[in-house]
């Protein structure tokens, strides 16, 4: 079942930004890469960091509290955190399906 909501519009997220949205309760981040909308979960799944407050550098958003980096356009954990010497483990992040339909931007939660 497809329950699509409007998060924003086309021209807040320009090419290479990120924007932290709630939609239907959940924490959303919906990127813009290469022109492209992509949403994922806002909270590292590590400890739950803000990655709107993270580095976005290409297609990897990188988290601001420990450093787990995840792939925006499928929400692979491509690293974990890094801890000192110590690197853990760190969950995937839920993707949303995402559709621009005229001005707006819609995730399907």
């Amino acid at each position: 079942m497809s329950n699509f909501v409007e998060v924003a519009k086309v021209d807040e997220i320009p090419a290479g930004k990120m924007k932290p949205c709630i939609a239907e309760g959940k924490e959303v981040l919906v990127i813009n890469y290469d022109g492209k909308f992509y949403a994922i979960g806002r909270r590292c799944t590590h400890r739950g960091g803000d990655l709107s407050q993270g580095k976005l550098e290409g297609k990897v958003v990188t988290c601001p509290v420990h450093g787990s980096k995840f792939d925006v356009t499928t929400g692979t954990c491509i690293s974990g955190p890094k801890i000192g010497p110590i690197k853990l483990k760190t969950a995937n992040e839920t993707t949303y399906e995402v559709k621009s339909e005229g001005k707006s931007i819609k995730v399907n939660i």
